[in-house]
């Protein structure tokens, strides 16, 4: 059988639609996963069992339950409570909420990596503790994790493929319809693999160039 390259042609912009969603859902679901694995990071670091416990408890939970179903359940939960969300939504609550967990333990490890004197020549030159987070501290753990950041980037933008499930117009279900409609499964996701090569692909790209841009903060 011929390899339809002709298929391929007229298969990419609706292709290409799809992987913009995709994109979107990743980055939306990195940049809150991230803030909420911040939280979760500090409240670990509290060392007060009211935050720590219920912070453990949540980070173990994700870390146990497959991906697919922390989607399903955050789909069809809020309905359960008459509470209707669009799939798109679901899909980023739940990639956040995933991310968020193992972002916290990535984050908690890099702020701990801080020498501790830095907090406290700090306070000797009467800098608050929240001044000193947010332009002494982070900064220096921004460049510290960012390859690990990077890497959750990349697992969570090829999970994305999950939400197809609940019937989000991502990369893997426009590659799903055509497929439906065509009959050729080679041909098109061989496509949707470049695609997502190629999207983690920049997404290494622009992380190393972050890390050299970033470097004065090493």
């Amino acid at each position: 059988m011929d390899f339809k390259f002709d298929l391929l042609i007229s298969s990419l912009p609706v292709l290409l639609k799809g992987a913009w969603v995709t994109l979107q859902m990743s980055v939306l679901g990195i940049v809150f996963g991230t803030l909420c694995g911040l939280i979760l990071a500090i409240f670990l670091l509290s060392r007060k069992k009211i935050l720590v416990i219920p912070t453990r408890v949540f980070i173990n939970l994700i870390r146990g339950i497959p991906f697919i179903i922390q989607i399903l359940i955050v789909y069809y939960s809020f309905s359960s409570f008459g509470f209707e969300i669009p799939a798109f939504a679901s899909g980023v609550l739940a990639m956040s909420l995933n991310t968020a967990a193992f972002q916290a333990e990535i984050i908690r490890a890099g702020i701990e990596s801080i020498p501790k004197g830095q907090n406290e020549a700090a306070t000797a030159l009467g800098i608050s503790k929240l001044q000193s987070m947010t332009r002494i501290i982070i900064p220096q753990v921004f460049v510290k994790i960012l390859p690990s950041i990077t890497n959750e980037l990349i697992t969570l933008l090829k999970n994305s493929s999950l939400v197809s499930v609940i019937a989000v117009v991502d990369l893997t279900r426009v590659g799903q319809q055509i497929v439906s409609t065509t009959y050729s499964p080679a041909e098109i996701y061989l496509a949707v693999a470049l695609l997502y090569l190629l999207m983690n692909l920049t997404i290494s790209q622009g992380s190393k160039l972050l890390e050299r841009k970033t470097a004065i903060y090493r």
